[in-house]
């Protein structure tokens, strides 16, 4: 680091990768000294944009040339590992986006590489900085809710469950983990159509969904999944193909023995975290028995800021960043175990999972 300022290379100038410009120019601790795009016409767009003379269209010479301390990988999910890797391997530290990878084989490689250079590799999972998601976990720390039992993961629709899973999936099963750790099980089951999903529903994902992100290949419009965590903690998560998006719907709840919590990540930092003190919902008519929780002595800023500033400090201190690459990759784990639990007639499956191809990948083959 240059006096005391982060020096931060992109690789992607698209929408993802302006929205983490955006970020890091308001930031007088982070300098931009890099931009890469296979698109002449993006990186230079985004060179004028923001000011920065390096734009590059190989992520290697750009490492080679700028030197700096932390890649932003904000490519589609298609190109998340090769930048990733010739970054890690130079010894420079990555933020990657979600998801990790289009596999288990591709993020292992990615961890694997961060393990072996002593680089950091953070996953952008930014909700895993939210100070609604961190004041719940103090809560849960501080017994506010008794033993917790149930892990409960919502996400906003919008889509089918298959372009869910690599689009927001993620997020939701990362922000579960936070109260529960990683899982040992999955058991999942899948739907298209009205009926249970087959091999022949494997499509890819623009296929699903064009306005989506190329993720690889995806299934379902529907899907529900539970998980067994350490201690007998349970955790369900249920992917439902409304036509709308609702954001209000998006976050985790937590149950416990003596009361539950409710986050949700969407909207006002401050309206996010709201407390029952008691187990049972009970009935509708008492929903205003929720009361919300204050938020400002966990302090309330962007969860991209505190990701980056995380991001820095374990460079600085050489200590794990937030949703560090291990933790990114049990949060796809959990995605990949839905579809493995389905192809097994949603038996439970042993987590992690023994092959690191992609479940459907095998599937689809072998049905051909």
């Amino acid at each position: 680091m240059s006096e005391g300022r982060t020096r931060v290379a992109l690789v992607g100038c698209g929408g993802m990768g302006r929205h983490h410009l955006n970020v890091l120019r308001a930031l007088p601790d982070f300098e931009i000294v890099g931009l890469c795009d296979v698109s002449e016409s993006a990186r230079e767009a985004c060179g004028s944009e923001y000011e920065v003379a390096g734009l590059h269209d190989d992520p290697g010479a750009m490492c080679d040339a700028e030197r700096p301390d932390l890649v932003t990988v904000a490519t589609q999910t298609r190109h998340h590992h090769d930048p990733t890797v010739e970054a890690l391997r130079r010894g420079i530290s990555v933020m990657c986006e979600k998801p990790i990878a289009l596999d288990l084989r591709e993020a292992d490689s990615m961890v694997e590489t961060a393990a072996a250079s002593g680089a950091k590799l953070a996953i952008h999972q930014q909700n895993h900085m939210h100070p609604g998601i961190r004041k719940a976990v103090q809560l849960v720390g501080e017994g506010a809710i008794g033993d917790v039992m149930l892990v409960r993961g919502r996400n906003k629709a919008g889509r089918k469950s298959g372009n869910e899973f690599m689009e927001m999936g993620t997020h939701i099963t990362d922000m579960m983990m936070r109260f529960a750790g990683p899982p040992e099980w999955c058991s999942a089951s899948v739907f298209y159509e009205g009926r249970l999903a087959a091999s022949g529903d494997v499509m890819p994902a623009q296929e699903m969904s064009p306005r989506d992100r190329d993720s690889g290949h995806v299934m379902g419009s529907r899907a529900t999944g539970r998980y067994g965590f350490a201690g007998g903690v349970m955790g369900e998560i249920v992917f439902l193909d409304y036509a709308k998006t609702d954001n209000s719907n998006y976050g985790v709840d937590v149950l416990g023995t003596e009361g539950q919590l409710a986050v949700r990540t969407s909207g006002d930092l401050n309206d996010s975290l709201w407390r029952l003190q008691r187990p049972m919902e009970g009935h509708p008519s008492q929903a205003s028995d929720w009361h919300q929780i204050n938020l400002s002595n966990v302090g309330v800023e962007n969860p991209i800021i505190s990701m980056y500033r995380g991001m820095a400090k374990a460079i600085q201190d050489d200590t794990a960043p937030p949703c560090d690459g291990v933790t990114g990759r049990w949060g796809f784990e959990m995605i990949m175990g839905i579809y493995a639990s389905h192809i097994a007639d949603g038996a439970r499956v042993n987590l992690p999972l023994a092959d690191r191809a992609h479940p459907l990948d095998g599937w689809a083959a072998a049905e051909v």
